[in-house]
């Protein structure tokens, strides 16, 4: 699971949520999924192909 690290600005490919930018905050290795934060009240677990990295 090294594809993101905590601290990493995301964009959502995935079927949910998509195109939204958001932050990397948290790696559930078990499961093989990353916690990403879109908003202060808003976030969710995305599997590595629901992710690519952000670039402005």
């Amino acid at each position: 699971m090294n594809e993101f690290a905590i601290g990493d600005t995301v964009q959502i490919t995935g079927p949910t949520m998509t195109g939204n930018v958001g932050t990397v905050v948290s790696i559930d290795e078990k499961r093989g999924k990353f916690l990403v934060r879109i908003t202060d009240v808003t976030q969710n677990y995305f599997t590595p192909t629901d992710l690519k990295l952000f670039s402005a």
